[in-house]
């Protein structure tokens, strides 16, 4: 990526395997560069990126697809800077409830 707003690059995040240290195993290409990342605590293989362009998108690193599972384009509340810092944050859940996380991010 690029510092200037009006001149940004492709991004790329890559996950490597300890079979293979010398080659990606995954590489997820975006359309602005990676401000942030950040892995699940209860799902490992999933993957929340903030981008410069204030996108955020999660990937699933179990499948070979490059394709996001969620992106914040689909969405009208997107963050209108670049996103500075991603989270998984785990909810308070109550007796009975299945236990979830948030993405909380800042921008």
């Amino acid at each position: 990526g690029e510092y200037g707003f009006t001149n940004q690059k492709c991004g790329m995040a890559c996950c490597w395997s300890i079979k293979n240290p010398e080659y990606p195993e995954r590489v997820y290409k975006t359309t602005s560069g990676i401000t942030a990342l950040d892995f699940s605590l209860q799902n490992p293989n999933l993957l929340a990126v903030g981008m410069y362009n204030g996108t955020i998108a999660v990937y699933n690193v179990r499948f070979s697809s490059q394709l996001a599972i969620l992106d914040s384009n689909e969405t009208p509340s997107n963050h209108l800077g670049p996103v500075w810092e991603i989270k998984w944050i785990e909810r308070e859940y109550h007796a009975g409830e299945e236990r979830s996380e948030n993405i909380i991010t800042s921008s």
